[in-house]
């Protein structure tokens, strides 16, 4: 497919570099505070109260997933529907994806109370004086949960509309608050529980927000209908996702908790600061794959294989042409940049941590299309299949490597999974459309 062959394809194919514009920026924008607020949220908290941070970031985005795959399946869904203009059927999917994924936040808050004396006394190796303070701030942290599924369901539902500029405009500010908001409680406190605080203020912010666009932009959003009918049809999608979004947050984040059981606190901030800033490169193939998710979903809605796979093609040279060159950077300054950011203490202790991420890094980027094509063809249950085989191979590797080689050896792992599954995942795809060619429909706009 020729993406700039007629006014109308050329129109079609710069609302969607826009898109893609407003994606990178909303992601980017956090990704700047980070790299400025860590190294003072360091300084200000300790090593250790910071170590305990990042599993606190790493739990809200864990069960942050704890949806059923409903928020996902919102997108897929309601992009279809507008695809052949069923849009009286989006409100009872609507508000019957969004109550459910309330109640399931609701479960997953009174699920991390309930482990909460095991996660500190027992799983972490969390100092003595800092285990009453977590304990507390892991009560603050709850509450949040509920709320951040609520705005993933109603940015599902603006990302189906294509309301990238919208969502962005919102994710900008407060993602950068995410980062902000621990350090302007700082003068005051160090106290986790003061920095949990925080962080539920924000994610407060961000649910109201959503809710905001999503009346302004949705003529029947106040419709507020509910429909034991429609579940199935959520649950059919999002019941495959449940599974990845259960499974893959575990391969991804694992690390950091084998490496506190394993290790120290101390350990896991060495290991996870050079990982949280060389993940921050996923932004792009993220904000790529975040426009592309719908619009596969609309292109499968019309069988249109054809178009579906010059945007898959199309999306997966731009991730290489744009990650590329600052993988190469920063395997070959590695030190040289945690030196000047954190020291040399972070520097001897992290390169070749990071040095082995930024590798995994580059592949698990473009694994992220062939991921949203599948599920934007509505075969999630590829990708939890896929997942799930990953798992039960990864977390034994995964626990010998930091048994014998320290946390060189869980970064070895880590990217070692992800290059398995980007080569797999792209397999698939390859085997589906084979199969699939009598869909292929004649070319149509992006």
């Amino acid at each position: 497919m020729d993406l700039t062959n007629s006014e109308s394809n050329k129109k079609s194919y710069r609302t969607f570099i826009h898109n893609i514009g407003w994606n990178l920026v909303g992601q980017v924008a956090p990704l700047i505070a980070a790299v400025v607020s860590i190294p003072l949220l360091i300084k200000g908290l300790g090593v250790d109260r910071f170590g305990i941070l990042t599993i606190a970031w790493m739990l809200i985005g864990y069960f942050s997933l704890f949806d059923l795959g409903i928020g996902r399946a919102l997108t897929q869904i309601i992009s279809e529907k507008l695809a052949i203009n069923d849009e009286a059927a989006i409100p009872p999917l609507m508000w019957t994806g969004l109550t459910v994924m309330f109640v399931l936040g609701l479960l997953a808050s009174l699920f991390i109370v309930g482990l909460s004396d095991w996660i500190i006394y027992s799983a972490l190796k969390i100092p003595v004086y800092l285990q009453a303070e977590t304990k507390r701030s892991l009560s603050m942290l709850a509450p949040s949960i509920p709320l951040v599924l609520i705005a993933t369901g109603l940015r599902g539902i603006l990302e189906a509309k294509h309301e990238f500029k919208s969502v962005n405009l919102v994710r900008i500010p407060l993602g950068v608050l995410m980062f902000v908001a621990p350090l302007c409680v700082l003068p005051f406190s160090n106290s986790l529980v003061a920095i949990f605080f925080s962080l539920l203020l924000v994610r407060a912010a961000t649910a109201i927000a959503f809710v905001y666009l999503c009346h302004r932009s949705l003529d029947n959003f106040t419709e507020f209908t509910l429909s034991k009918a429609v579940i199935p049809e959520l649950l059919k999608f999002g019941g495959w996702m449940t599974v990845s979004n259960i499974v893959s947050p575990i391969m991804v984040q694992m690390d950091r908790f084998v490496i506190g059981m394993m290790l120290s606190m101390a350990a896991v901030a060495y290991y996870a600061t050079p990982y949280e800033m060389v993940t921050k490169l996923l932004v792009v193939p993220a904000a790529i794959a975040g426009v592309c998710f719908p619009q596969f979903a609309k292109l499968n809605a019309q069988k249109n294989i054809k178009d579906a796979m010059a945007l898959y093609w199309k999306s997966c040279k731009y991730i290489f042409y744009l990650t590329f060159p600052a993988i190469i950077f920063l395997v070959l300054f590695a030190g040289w940049i945690l030196h000047l950011w954190l020291g040399g203490k972070f520097s001897d202790e992290s390169t070749r941590v990071f040095q082995i991420l930024a590798i995994g890094v580059l592949v698990n980027g473009l694994a992220a299309i062939p991921f949203a094509f599948l599920q934007g063809a509505g075969r999630s249950d590829v990708t939890a299949k896929v997942h799930v085989c990953e798992l039960l191979v990864y977390l034994p590797l995964l626990y010998f490597a930091v048994s014998k080689f320290g946390i060189v050896g869980a970064a070895t792992i880590w990217s070692l999974r992800v290059f398995c599954d980007g080569v797999i995942l792209h397999k698939m795809v390859n085997i589906i459309i084979a199969r699939g060619n009598e869909l292929v429909r004649p070319s149509s706009s992006l």
